[in-house]
């Protein structure tokens, strides 16, 4: 096996348990394929653990075991088991749900994303290291579950950075697309091929649940709706009329059949496939509470200005607009746009929009997207439900 050494005093991270590790900490660089494991070893000849390396990367290695006994293709196996354990103590059944069952370095396998949507399963690898890992990955799930399908959706950016190819296609089992899952009594259609991430924004589940109670008697805006989890919420909890916006007609297509699916069709509903960004200058904004969940608008660290300037936008629309006593509810999942990044360009869109601006509640991702206490990277939804005085 590989054996990288790290230069002195660049153990510190590792032993505060966090898995990345930087071409710049090694001794020398490793003549390595992409994916193979090493045994990382300190300065002092130390054995740390168990890396995948990949040479093309400024994240040269990550870690996929602290412990230098344990096989580290068994500890990424054990960490697969874990993971699918912890949520089963969380959620009991998984039938009809729509549960994330691995989230990457929160549970201490890097790269590595598996959504489960009632009996399928999306597979998400961002590393030439999962890659290397998959067959192994795939052999515990289906000792663990009994998929009927499996599909791989390995399309994040970092893969062009880790030089692995796109890949989407199935795995396993007869094709299943669109999916049919049920939350808190709302049934969701989840096109997995087509969507948006896996299909589905499983990570903003409590969010909707807080929709639903709020919307009683009220009218409800949902900008960048998708297929419409947040106005399904809101109807369900009683919305007198609720306005979706996208700017995809294939996602509007999909909301129709969902407020089918659950009996919520009338003229109470209406779906606008607009830009929200010019919607948001151009309407109104006569609502009671109003949703905006956009996309990352930062997917690099480079893009930390311009996103920052798109959430201070929409946001200060909204409260330039707003009829008092409007209630908003905010989010950024954009890993690099940090809490106090998000709040500085809210209180600045307040402040230009001159609004009294309260902060009732702050929310972060479902608890089946963790947080490692030790990888801070591991926290990346931010959500406020704002009072506009």
């Amino acid at each position: 096996m590989i054996e990288i050494v790290l230069k002195k005093g660049r153990e510190k991270s590792l032993k505060n348990r966090h898995p990345w590790i930087f071409s710049g900490a090694l001794e020398t660089k490793p003549n390595c394929k992409p994916g193979e494991i090493a045994r990382v070893v300190s300065s002092e000849a130390e054995v740390l653990g168990f890396a995948y390396l990949n040479p093309h990367c400024d994240i040269i290695a990550r870690m996929i075991s602290f412990s230098k006994d344990k096989d580290p293709i068994e500890a990424v196996r054990e960490n697969v088991r874990k993971a699918i354990s912890l949520r089963r103590k969380l959620f009991g059944d998984f039938s009809n749900q729509a549960i994330r069952l691995i989230h990457a370095e929160a549970d201490e396998l890097p790269g590595l994303v598996v959504d489960l949507y009632d009996k399928t399963l999306v597979f998400q690898s961002s590393t030439a290291g999962i890659d290397a890992l998959k067959d192994s990955i795939l052999q515990v799930l289906f000792e663990e579950l009994d998929p009927l399908w499996v599909y791989e959706k390995s399309n994040s950016p970092s893969r062009k950075v880790e030089k692995c190819p796109i890949i989407q296609k199935s795995l396993f089992g007869t094709i299943i697309d669109p999916v049919l899952i049920e939350e808190n009594g709302i049934q969701h259609v989840i096109p997995i091929e087509k969507g948006q991430k896996s299909g589905f924004f499983i990570d903003q589940r409590e969010m909707r649940s807080l929709v639903r109670r709020l919307s009683k008697g009220k009218r409800v805006l949902n900008c960048f709706s998708y297929t419409g989890g947040f106005s399904l919420a809101a109807l369900k909890g009683g919305a007198i009329s609720c306005t979706s916006v996208d700017c995809s007609e294939e996602a509007l297509q999909v909301l129709d059949e969902n407020l089918q699916k659950n009996k919520l069709q009338s003229a109470s509903h209406t779906a606008v496939c607009d830009d929200c960004f010019s919607y948001l200058r151009t309407d109104s904004l006569d609502y009671d509470l109003i949703v905006l969940d956009p996309p990352a608008f930062a997917k690099k660290r480079g893009d930390i200005a311009q996103a920052s300037k798109g959430y201070r936008d929409i946001n200060f629309q909204v409260m330039k607009k707003a009829k008092p006593e409007t209630l908003l509810l905010t989010s950024s999942c954009s890993y690099y746009i940090d809490e106090a990044t998000f709040k500085k360009v809210l209180f600045q869109a307040a402040q230009a929009a001159q609004r009294e601006v309260q902060i009732l509640s702050h929310h972060i991702h479902s608890f089946d997207h963790p947080e490692s206490i030790f990888v801070p990277e591991t926290s990346y939804l931010k959500s406020y439900l704002l009072r506009i005085v």
